[in-house]
């Protein structure tokens, strides 16, 4: 059975909003069976996360890439130079029309201005907090800084312990479901956790299934997807309810690995004999 594998990139192949590893990118160069990426960041925070760092330490060769929250499609071909390739791409504005883009964007407005979604000091913003990714709207509290310096990077660590103690984000999910829920129902508009501070609004199939469709549809008989955000809220559960949900009878197969980060991520895969030593 030809079998592929698909991976998340920030906290399954990269440490949180770090650049891939050395390490990790020769481990993809020795996988036995070909490799994708889906991803929820765009394309502009993945070049210095993930397409640079990768030709950089010297990776040779072909991959597909799926950004912004799966629903933009790239392919990825390392030689003399990386080449990136658009192949196709989704727009979330053009799907959900003028008026309805401005009210969702107002309401994301609303609630980081108000009382009640305040974060407070020592808590810093830097960088955008409400950012287009033409298939998807990004949303942070803190911002998204282009690239994290030491600075931004202990700040997203206090972030993450304050999120813990008072389950923030959670009350933040909650209140744009009711906000937001005409969008929901009409337009399939979908509102989930984006790494260790954010949240990614897109559609329903316009997200990482759209990666595992794809992948089987270019000859692939088994998916496997290697993600740390497969629970609910998660921006990877969609493809493990895609996994959960898959006919048990057909020829192809998907299956969705939950893992805790990208040790975790080539302990896992050399568990499964997909890696030369």
């Amino acid at each position: 059975m030809h079998t592929a594998v698909l991976v998340d990139i920030d906290g399954t192949i990269t440490p949180p909003r770090q650049p891939i590893q050395a390490e990790m990118v020769q481990f993809l160069g020795r996988l036995t069976v070909p490799f994708h990426v889906a991803a929820g960041s765009h394309l502009a925070l993945l070049q210095h996360q993930f397409f640079q760092p990768m030709f950089e330490h010297g990776f040779r060769g072909s991959f597909d890439a799926f950004v912004s929250n799966g629903a933009v499609h790239y392919h990825a071909e390392y030689a003399r130079t990386p080449n990136l390739k658009l192949v196709s791409q989704f727009d979330l504005k053009a799907h959900l029309g003028e008026a309805n883009y401005a009210f969702l964007i107002a309401t994301l407005n609303q609630m980081l201005d108000s009382e009640e979604f305040q974060t407070h000091l020592p808590l810093q913003v830097a960088g955008e907090r409400v950012v287009y990714r033409g298939s998807m709207v990004n949303c942070s509290p803190i911002g998204r800084p282009m690239q994290e310096l030491e600075e931004a990077q202990r700040n997203r660590a206090m972030f993450v312990e304050f999120d813990l103690a008072t389950g923030y984000r959670a009350r933040v999910m909650a209140y744009l479901k009711e906000k937001l829920a005409r969008l929901i129902a009409e337009r399939g508009l979908t509102i989930t956790l984006g790494g260790q501070t954010s949240f990614d609004i897109g559609v329903i199939g316009e997200d990482k299934t759209k990666a595992v469709r794809t992948v089987l549809a270019d000859g692939a008989e088994r998916v496997i997807f290697f993600g740390d955000a497969l629970f609910d809220g998660g921006n990877d559960a969609a493809i493990r309810v895609m996994a959960e949900n898959w006919p048990k009878d057909s020829a192809k197969q998907v299956e969705a690995i939950q893992v805790e980060g990208w040790l975790d991520t080539m302990a896992r895969m050399r568990a499964m004999g997909f890696a030369r030593e």
